[in-house]
């Protein structure tokens, strides 16, 4: 694995063998401080190129390693990052967390884990060819791709329940008819992929797509008649998942984004990286 200097930021594009395992890397830096992440409905291989984030959960802050797997959140978690933090993220498609670390997306959810845990011996031997390789600081991003090679699984593990983005509204049996398979057999594969129920799922992607929508400003029509038009009950609705998953309530969110306060930075990143990133389904 080349050292290759220093990490470009932006979108970097995977090689073909490993796109149906995962999206892409994001290359960015963070500013320093404490911040709210979002809830997160994608898996993600985190990579800590410089500085230091710490997250805290249930009233104790961990580190993270230089390396974590993510799973996916079902509500806001409170981090800090060191001045100068610079990050390289992978997004996971559904069914990847099983492909290369040999896990399920269900037993990765709210945890962030060192892949050492996860590996064989022959995977945690490439994750520490990796580790020496990158040091003092940085990695060319085509080591994260044959690293990822190097620790893929066979063709022994199950297939990955992908359910495409434009189908997830609709009813868990017409799904399950399209996928051929019964209604409970199609639900033990989503949440075996997803990391969660269809119906929790669905919740948490509406606020997702609704939170990338909204790019900073007040709604136009107001927030009443955005709860309407996102498929709410009604406002009082829209804003308990607003707070549910980001922290925060809609207004104290678009108001922190408008005085360009660094702890919203994850709201942000420009909308055609984030979709790129993580694709029609937002965070």
């Amino acid at each position: 694995m080349s050292g290759g200097g220093a990490v470009v930021d932006g979108i970097h594009l995977p090689p073909p063998d490993l796109a149906d395992c995962l999206r892409n890397a994001l290359v960015t830096g963070l500013p320093g401080g404490a911040y709210v992440l979002p809830a997160a409905l994608h898996p993600l291989l985190l990579v800590i190129l410089e500085g230091g984030i710490a997250v805290r959960r249930d009233g104790v802050t961990y580190p993270l390693p230089p390396l974590s797997v993510c799973g996916g959140t079902r509500g806001a978690r409170e981090a800090t990052a060191e001045p100068g933090t610079r990050i390289l993220t992978v997004s996971l498609l559904p069914g990847g967390v099983r492909a290369l670390f040999g896990v399920p997306g269900r037993g990765l959810m709210e945890e962030a884990v060192d892949p050492a845990l996860l590996l064989d011996g022959a995977g945690r031997g490439a994750l520490a060819r990796f580790v020496d390789a990158r040091r003092p600081a940085g990695c060319a991003v085509s080591g994260v791709w044959e690293l990822l090679r190097e620790i893929r699984r066979g063709s022994d593990s199950p297939p990955a329940l992908c359910v495409p983005p434009t189908l997830l509204d609709l009813p868990a049996d017409a799904l399950a008819a399209r996928f051929g398979v019964g209604l409970r057999q199609f639900e033990r594969r989503f949440l075996e992929s997803y990391g969660q129920a269809l119906r929790s799922y669905r919740r948490q992607l509406r606020c997702s797509r609704l939170l990338a929508s909204l790019a900073g400003s007040d709604p136009a029509e107001g927030w009443a008649a955005l709860a309407v038009r996102e498929g709410y009950a009604d406002q009082a609705h829209l804003c308990r998942d607003v707070r549910r998953f980001t922290g925060y309530a809609p207004r104290e969110l678009q108001a922190g984004i408008a005085r360009d306060d660094p702890a919203f930075w994850p709201y942000r990143v420009d909308p055609k990286i984030l979709a790129r990133h993580f694709g029609p389904t937002g965070f």
